[in-house]
């Protein structure tokens, strides 16, 4: 079940990059919570059949580009620990990122119950109980 994981996890950032609201949906249970990188500044997070659309929204808002890429992953049990970048271009600054990013995704029955985004690696190993 942990490859499968894995490989749901790359579906999700796959079909995030694609803004595939639909596609992104049907991977997520529908009490999922979506914890974006932003919740730590404005305790932001995303819950429910509406989650993915309204977390879109919000990232469509303030970026003009954004973009995910998983570089390795750990798996465990029922999560996923991604470990990537993320790159993008701030809408009204037009200032570039490239930055490290981490999700650490929890699954029940085959589904993402919930998606918490980390801006390290650190944060995500600590999040999830783990060490390098």
């Amino acid at each position: 079940m942990s490859q499968e994981n894995v490989e749901t996890l790359r579906a999700v950032i796959d079909a995030f990059n694609r803004r595939d609201v639909e596609a992104l949906t049907a991977l997520l249970a529908r009490d999922a919570e979506i914890v974006p990188i932003r919740a730590a500044l404005e305790d932001t997070v995303y819950r429910g059949p509406d989650a993915v659309a309204e977390w879109y929204t919000a990232v469509d808002e303030s970026w003009e580009e954004l973009t995910a890429e998983i570089e390795g992953a750990r798996a465990g049990g029922d999560w996923v620990l991604g470990f990537g970048r993320l790159r993008g271009r701030g809408r009204e600054s037009g200032a570039a990122i490239d930055v490290e990013g981490a999700t650490v995704a929890h699954f029940r029955d085959g589904l993402i119950t919930s998606l918490h985004n980390y801006t390290t690696r650190a944060e995500a190993l600590e999040a999830a109980g783990l060490s390098e």
